[in-house]
């Protein structure tokens, strides 16, 4: 079995680090388990591939002037299937938002799927998290409790 997991970089100014802190910290609270990093990143760009493409570019042409971008280098492990997500998003977004490439649009997706993931109800945050159970479930790293939880449930749509 090859690679299913890697570690993704984020460039966040000390506002960046806040806001993903405090995505990591409700999304948590949300499913009552204690999270690897990686899990809240994943799951706000599940959330972000169902936001409308004009509001994400928007996002990425204001990412400057939001101050969350920054100097500080953070590293998220996560499952190799999130660049899945990032590439759905940035084919939704078409050539002119990938012209720097997919590393450069990758890292600033990271963000605008933070700070959109902070906008979202409870509702929306436990959709994109049961997408992410069904898209990387066998990849995260979840609590017995809640694996046993999702083995019962079953798939979304059962």
């Amino acid at each position: 079995m090859g690679r299913v997991s890697r570690t993704f970089k984020l460039k966040l100014s000390p506002a960046g680090v806040e806001l993903f802190l405090d995505c990591h910290c409700r999304l948590g609270h949300l499913v009552n388990e204690l999270l690897p990093f990686g899990n809240t990143l994943y799951c706000a760009l599940v959330h972000l591939d169902h936001v409308d493409t004009r509001l994400i570019a928007d996002d990425l042409k204001t990412l400057k002037e939001s101050a969350l971008l920054g100097d500080r280098v953070c590293f998220v492990g996560a499952p190799l299937t999130l660049t899945d997500v990032t590439a759905r998003i940035a084919d939704k977004l078409g050539p002119e938002a990938q012209r720097r490439g997919p590393a450069a649009l990758n890292s600033r997706l990271f963000i605008v799927a933070l700070k959109q993931f902070r906008l979202a109800s409870a509702e929306a945050i436990m959709a994109a998290y049961d997408e992410m159970l069904d898209q990387a479930g066998e990849y995260l790293k979840i609590g017995r409790t809640l694996r046993s939880r999702r083995m019962e449930l079953g798939p979304i749509g059962q």
